[in-house]
């Protein structure tokens, strides 16, 4: 591995590069509003529309998995049901990292789901934006190791395109796009795909269905949008292996998950708008009616085939907000209301719960000078439950105050240095606060935390570099026991401290190339494991990235990940054995010509074979094996005007 490393190294000859002007950069998700003002006392990653094609990735944790500070596990395959951790949650990551579309969190409140990431087609994708540490006063439950918020594309004059895509295991793929802005103000949007694929494991099919559209009205200085999408996503799941297993066949599926699968269906209607009041304070809001509908089958080992089980959920935000820029003040008032109905219905019997959360914040930002900017904010939020276990409803309410204070200084273009304290907070949910088997709910306490961190981004056009220090305080962490029979717990106290330095440079005219390395320290610090790591969270973590523009046409990328040994699931006293250590490199070429567009890439280049997860169980420790090498062929045409 050392002497691939090297000669993907050779490919870049050292230049001295030359300085040019870097352009405004605008973070939508530093104030919730396009804003070029705003300064974000945080690290930020942005990944544009480019870095997106270049890539040759098909699903978003295939994009993110090389990215720093991101931790992407994927053990069914598929990206839909991925786990994507910042900051060293691990298995509980879906919880406490918040994913966005266009500013709509995608985590579900009421209950422990998948967040549904094949709802995301990257053909519609025009940036992606990652907020590092927690974003609490801001975003609110959830947010509490980073964010993510994927922007969808705006509509252009006129474009059709078109794309097909084979690779291993039997995948293939079929999409369409169309767009259109006209004169009077009128925009429309238009995206379909449809993709199969047979995946690593035996019993491991999956067959994806996208549709969206959107129609947009500009007003004045003004834009209103209504849009539309659904997913139905289908996925036979084949189970964890025991070590014997996997050495015997690592394909292979047991006869107790040989029915499991989640046929998902989801639908979202969503109009948003945004409108200048007079010269310093404009309306911006959305309203959002999502609909998931979901059967499934998932078996326990050594107890037989499960039984179907439906799970349903319905629910209505409402995410107004006034932003106001006064002289050297920018102010963000602002809440998010929500309202949604759940119910399970499996073997154990039903779970039920009517959920409301309400939530108002505020974010000051003021600016000294051009070099010194102050933001502080604060948020107040309640969350009322109605659960229902099929016996007497139970009320579980909670509400919760958190605050924020950060200070950025730009000493100039170049170089930005941060420092800020955020709390965070994330409530329980239904199936963590009950457990079907054990019947009616015993509740849990809301998990609670405080982050603090500081860095520095040095930036010219050639070149980059990054450097994060951060610890992160939480109390009555939310977490799972697999070996106590799925039992639902809060952690005494646990802690996070971390650090991460990334590095990037043009090598030549032609050539990039990036390095990253983070170190999470992540560790119950009180109660009976005290002293035991967080399980599935890496200590160690690296990056490598080569890029080369062979021709105006031809670009070439290696990608380098290693990810080091973790503790297994639900491994609370760290006594069990480790997922090990291991390194993966990616290759993609892509070459245009006129509309074309084609993108070859190769998966786990060298064939490592590593387990993607594991968790101690009640009886049994299972491991879910990663795929082996594969690849990829993507093809896009884009019509003329």
């Amino acid at each position: 591995m050392k002497k691939t490393t090297l000669a993907l190294l050779g490919l870049l000859p050292l230049a001295a590069p030359a300085e040019e002007t870097l352009p405004t950069v605008i973070v939508i998700s530093a104030g919730r509003t396009a804003e070029p003002s705003l300064s974000i006392p945080a690290g930020y990653t942005l990944i544009e529309r480019e870095q997106i094609e270049s890539s040759g990735a098909r699903n978003l944790p295939q994009v993110l998995e090389s990215v720093a500070g991101i931790h992407v596990t994927d053990g069914v395959g598929g990206g839909g049901s991925a786990i994507i951790d910042m900051r060293g949650f691990g298995a509980t990551s879906v919880s406490n990292v918040a994913v966005l579309i266009d500013g709509r969190k995608i985590n579900a409140a009421t209950d422990a789901s998948s967040l549904y990431l094949n709802s995301i087609d990257l053909e519609n994708v025009e940036r992606i934006e990652i907020i590092e540490g927690s974003a609490g006063t801001l975003y609110g439950n959830q947010a509490v190791g980073g964010m993510i918020n994927v922007i969808t594309r705006k509509p252009s004059q006129r474009q059709l395109s078109v794309r097909a895509g084979v690779g291993s295991y039997d995948s293939h793929e079929l999409g369409a796009a169309y767009s259109q802005r006209l004169d009077n103000g009128l925009s429309l949007q238009l995206n379909a795909n449809v993709r199969e694929s047979d995946n690593y494991r035996e019993h491991n099919a999956s067959e994806v269905k996208r549709l969206s559209a959107a129609v947009g009205l500009a007003h004045g200085q003004g834009e209103t949008q209504l849009g539309f999408s659904h997913l139905d996503d289908y996925q036979q799941t084949p189970g964890a292996l025991l070590a014997s297993e996997i050495a015997a066949d690592r394909r292979q599926v047991t006869a107790d998950f040989v029915n499991d699968y989640f046929d998902t269906r989801s639908q979202v209607l969503r109009l948003s708008t945004r409108q200048p009041i007079d010269g310093a304070w404009r309306f911006e809001g959305e309203l959002a009616l999502r609909r998931d509908e979901r059967e499934f089958i998932q078996s326990f080992r050594g107890f037989g085939p499960g039984s179907l089980a439906t799970q349903d959920r319905d629910s209505i935000e409402l995410n107004p907000r006034l932003i106001g820029v006064l002289d050297a003040t920018t102010l963000t008032l602002g809440a998010d209301l929500q309202r949604t109905d759940y119910l399970l219905v499996s073997a154990f019997g039903p779970q039920g719960n009517d959920q409301d959360i309400v939530a108002a914040y505020a974010q000051v930002q003021y600016r000294f000078n051009p070099a010194v900017s102050l933001t502080g904010g604060l948020r107040h939020a309640r969350v009322d439950n109605q659960i229902d276990n099929g016996g007497t409803p139970v009320d579980l309410d909670d509400d919760v105050t958190v605050g924020s204070l950060g200070l950025v200084y730009q000493a100039d273009d170049a170089l930005r240095l941060y420092a800020r304290a955020d709390q965070n907070y994330r409530f329980a949910k239904v199936d963590e606060h009950t457990n079907t088997v054990f019947t009616q709910p015993v509740g849990l306490d809301t998990q609670t935390g405080i982050s603090y961190e500081t860095g520095l981004d040095w930036t010219r056009a050639a070149y980059q570099l990054k450097a994060r220090l951060y610890r992160l305080d939480l109390q009555d962490e939310i977490s799972n026991d697999a070996s106590n029979f799925l039992a639902n717990i809060n952690l005494d106290r646990t802690r996070r401290l971390g650090g991460g330095l990334s590095a990037e440079a043009r090598l030549a005219p032609r050539a990039r190339g990036g390095i990253s390395y983070e170190y999470i320290d992540s560790e119950i610090t009180s109660g009976p494991h005290s002293g035991s790591r967080v399980p599935l969270v890496p200590q160690h973590r690296a990056t490598f990235f080569a890029s080369w523009q062979a021709s105006d046409q031809l670009s070439l990328r290696a990608d380098l990940l290693y990810v080091g040994e973790r503790v297994l699931g639900s491994d609370y006293d760290n006594s069990g054995p480790r997922l090990q250590a291991h390194t993966l490199v990616n290759l993609n070429a892509q070459y245009q010509a006129g509309g074309w567009r084609l993108n070859a890439r190769a998966n786990n280049l060298f064939n490592e074979l590593y387990n993607e997860s594991g968790a101690v169980g009640f009886a049994h420790t299972g491991f879910n094996p990663a795929p082996e090498r594969n690849f990829q062929l993507t093809a896009s045409y884009a019509f003329p005007d």
